[in-house]
């Protein structure tokens, strides 16, 4: 029942009145006597991650929201807690911190007991090498941008909201865990060397498409890089050469023309205003180049018969200022057949995506109706795909009824369901039998919870094989 208070979330107030009744009715009664009925009793309680090879990092953020200490073993005191009826999900745990830390992120400039706590932090993952002295200076700003690189957060150098919720709910990637899940050399393939060739990309450094495979092209860009900041010439991404290409002490030098993922200023301003008057951004400009604005551009570059990169360059404004462009409004063929395109290997790919993607902040939505619709659609744009109206997954055969034996990982779930304000539809997707990741808008990160636990008058999986 606990998850359908998150609708309450936005009310602002409201939720805080309501924290320690949510921590007592989302606990499911259980009893954790047992490493594999712990095991089970962290699981309903939302601690385990889809990827986790073992419970220690999902032990350590369990005692960390029920305030214990944080060993990740299951000791006594931890099985105790574990069978209460009164244990902490870690879906409200989530909530209280939203609402713990500041609006205002800690900045530049900044000296109080915040930013010492941060510094702290940072130092015991591996970012922070200084002293944690309490101002927020050019190293402390670096160690943020590290950090945020390695946790799927955009590099600003804040300490935003979601930093601080990283940094402190635990299901962090630590500075030498992260390099060494980058390095590689010719030959290698795999997510590491499309990541390396991104990274590479971005900073003008590789010109040739992101393979996965680590070949003459990507050799020759490390070489560059490495020559241009005097490390040694050896063509492999190794620990060295990784530790500088993701600190963010070279992010001044990409400067290729592309708007992407984490650009910010004028021209991506004018970018937004342009997608805005074409129907394609349905949110505020902002000069941010966010989630929502990638799958705008995705959504047009697909109507439009271009490669849907999720990037812009001057070429394509250039053309989205041109009179021959296809406006959202007349966009439903070209997106519907893109929906058709859907596959097996799409599914995985958007499964892997919102996984990766849990405990990471999302902006706000505007759409009250269909909550959840805008980080669904960016998963997809990320697969090259565009989805269109959101109402359409209730619509007679463009849906079935949601069955966990029948499900894939990676397809598109709704849920209906009626409240004070009206019916209303919060999207997810499936991560397998009856698990969702979806947008919680409480909080304002992605959230995973278990559909048999959630409060719902109908679900539906959207079908994309009947389009």
């Amino acid at each position: 029942m606990a998850e359908a208070r998150w609708r309450f979330g936005r009310r602002g107030k409201m939720l805080l009145a309501a924290l320690a009744a949510l921590a007592c009715l989302c606990a499911l009664p259980a009893r954790a006597t047992q490493p594999a009925e712990a095991a089970q009793r962290l699981a309903a309680l939302g601690y385990v991650r889809e990827d986790a090879t073992d419970l220690s990092a999902a032990v350590r953020n369990f005692q960390t929201a029920n305030g214990l200490e944080a060993t990740g073993t299951l000791d006594t005191e931890t099985l105790s807690a574990l069978e209460s009826d009164d244990a902490v999900a870690k879906r409200d745990y989530l909530r209280a911190l939203a609402e713990r830390y500041p609006e205002e992120p800690l900045v530049s400039g900044n000296i109080s007991a915040e930013v010492r706590a941060l510094q702290e932090g940072l130092r015991t993952l591996g970012y922070y090498s200084g002293e944690a002295d309490g101002v927020y200076g050019d190293a402390t700003r670096l160690a943020v941008m590290a950090f945020q690189t390695a946790n799927g957060l955009y590099a600003s150098g804040e300490a935003d909201r979601a930093v601080l919720f990283r940094l402190h709910e635990g299901q962090t990637l630590s500075w030498d865990d992260f390099i060494a899940g980058k390095t590689c050399a010719r030959g290698d393939s795999g997510a590491n060397v499309r990541s390396l060739q991104r990274r590479l990309k971005r900073m003008g450094y590789y010109e040739g498409e992101c393979t996965d495979s680590f070949g003459d092209a990507t050799q020759r860009a490390v070489e560059r890089f490495q020559e241009q900041f005097l490390l040694t010439v050896s063509g492999e991404a190794d620990v060295q050469t990784c530790q500088l290409l993701y600190s963010g002490e070279t992010d001044a030098q990409a400067n290729d023309g592309i708007l992407r993922e984490g650009s910010s200023g004028a021209e991506v301003r004018a970018l937004q205003a342009l997608l805005s008057g074409l129907g394609y951004l349905d949110v505020p400009v902002n000069g941010m180049f966010d989630e929502n604005t990638f799958a705008a551009v995705t959504l047009f570059q697909i109507a439009n018969d271009f490669a849907p990169t999720g990037e812009a360059d001057a070429e394509l404004m250039e053309v989205m200022s041109s009179q021959r462009v296809v406006p959202f409004s007349e966009a439903v063929e070209a997106l519907r057949a893109s929906e058709a395109s859907v596959d097996a290997q799409t599914l995985t790919l958007t499964a892997t995506t919102a996984s990766d993607m849990l405990g990471r902040a999302f902006p706000a939505e505007t759409n009250e109706l269909f909550p959840g619709f805008a980080f669904v659609r960016y998963v997809y744009a990320r697969a090259g795909v565009g989805l269109s109206d959101p109402g359409r997954v209730v619509e007679g055969e463009n849906c079935r009824p949601f069955a966990p034996e029948s499900t894939a990982a990676g397809e598109v779930v709704a849920m209906e369901f009626t409240d004070e304000s009206g019916v209303q539809v919060l999207y997810g997707l499936s991560l397998g039998g009856t698990r969702l990741a979806y947008a919680d808008t409480a909080t304002g990160y992605i959230v995973s919870g278990d559909l048999s636990s959630m409060n719902y008058d109908q679900a539906y999986v959207w079908n994309f094989s009947e389009q």
